[in-house]
């Protein structure tokens, strides 16, 4: 079973190894959160990829999860490894929807 976390309206799934052919982004910044605020990181390396739900990757190193709406005082540390960054939504009578943090 895969090891996942969910940071707001973003899922880190754990997966084996990092697709090919993706170029790291010099950035630490996951998402712009719904309110504003940013989902950003500490430590690790971000490959951006828009593939459906899928939004990136990150590998994970020594890494903390930043949000000032999560977490004590909006730290998480999260499991070293290769996350795929999925854009969470949930089911409604009318359909899917994104997740709104």
């Amino acid at each position: 079973m895969n090891k996942a976390y969910r940071h707001g309206e973003i899922l880190l799934l754990k997966i084996k190894s990092l697709p090919k052919g993706l170029k790291e982004k010099k950035s630490n910044v996951l998402m712009s959160g719904s309110h504003g605020n940013s989902h950003s990181f500490t430590n690790g390396k971000l490959y951006l990829k828009e593939d459906g739900q899928t939004f990136g990757y990150l590998v994970a190193k020594g890494t903390t999860l930043l949000h000032p709406e999560h977490g004590e005082d909006g730290k998480a540390k999260i499991a070293d490894g290769v996350y795929q960054l999925i854009k969470q939504v949930e089911y409604t009578p009318e359909g899917f929807k994104p997740v709104v943090d």
